[in-house]
């Protein structure tokens, strides 16, 4: 396995949740006004989500998992 692929993965994620802590508002009303912060934080969710994804086809190719059926899947075997 290759730890320092896992290890570029979980830290580019915890940036980008870094990333969403940043940009989240003090108040909601903030938060509905400001379509850029809404975009800059759901694109920093999708990037975290994405990097938990590429960490789990590693290790289930790695370790001859098998294919799984859906990404959801990758995350039960």
């Amino acid at each position: 396995m290759d730890r320092d692929l896992i290890l570029a993965k979980a830290s580019s994620m915890l940036r980008h949740l870094k990333r969403v802590r940043e940009k989240r508002a003090t108040d909601f009303q903030t938060f509905i006004e400001d379509l850029d912060r809404q975009e800059s934080i759901l694109f920093n969710i999708q990037m975290a989500v994405q990097d938990c994804i590429d960490i789990a086809a590693h290790i289930i190719s790695e370790e001859g998992f098998g294919l799984p059926g859906s990404t959801n899947d990758m995350f039960y075997m």
